[in-house]
């Protein structure tokens, strides 16, 4: 519906989250296609407009698409709480099975409530499955990147450093001055007369 609309990377996200809604809604039997070419098949086949005829995919996508098709419970089973909650649960995790982003998480969770929104509409569900339901977004661990922490002695240069701005008589840098160890610091003291 607003695929028409939007821009290539919003396209790109609402993609990727359709992927994570479907493989959540796909029953476990036997016969499962890689989990790779399950996504490729969904990425670059099934969640694209215009959808490419069937006799332009490759086997491998077409047999895996019909697998999918076949193995996916009913739109109508996310008025159980419990399938719609292991969805919601799905959509908090990376392809990798790593907790997402917070803002992945909201973004995918977005995708969700549009799809169920457009399903109520085009009379496909009853009602809106997602309003019985409490969700939040996981927290995730913040851990830092020590690509982008400074060692010690660039970080001491760098307060060393500070005191230098501006002239003498102002004392911008001396008021911003931070000790580090091993800092030698200018001479503070009063100018000499």
């Amino acid at each position: 519906m607003r695929w028409p609309l939007i821009a290539a990377k919003t396209r790109d996200e609402i993609n990727d989250a359709l992927c994570a809604i479907t493989r959540a809604m796909i029953r476990d039997v036997r016969g499962h296609p890689s989990d790779e070419l399950l996504r490729r098949a969904m990425r670059g086949w099934a969640f694209v407009v215009p959808r490419p005829e069937p006799r332009e995919m490759p086997a491998d996508v077409r047999l895996a698409l019909r697998w999918a098709a076949g193995t996916s419970r009913p739109l109508a089973d996310l008025m159980d709480p419990a399938a719609m909650r292991s969805v919601l649960t799905a959509l908090r995790f990376k392809q990798s099975g790593v907790v997402a982003a917070a803002e992945t998480q909201r973004r995918k969770h977005k995708v969700l409530v549009n799809a169920v929104r457009y399903a109520v509409e085009q009379h496909r569900l009853p009602a809106d499955p997602l309003a019985p339901i409490k969700w939040s977004v996981a927290e995730t661990v913040d851990q830092v990147d020590p690509r982008v922490v400074a060692n010690p002695s660039p970080a001491g240069s760098l307060l060393c450093a500070v005191s230098y701005i501006g002239g003498f008589r102002r004392a911008r840098g001396r008021r911003l001055v931070g000790c580090s160890p091993g800092c030698t610091t200018p001479d503070f003291g009063a100018p000499k007369r």
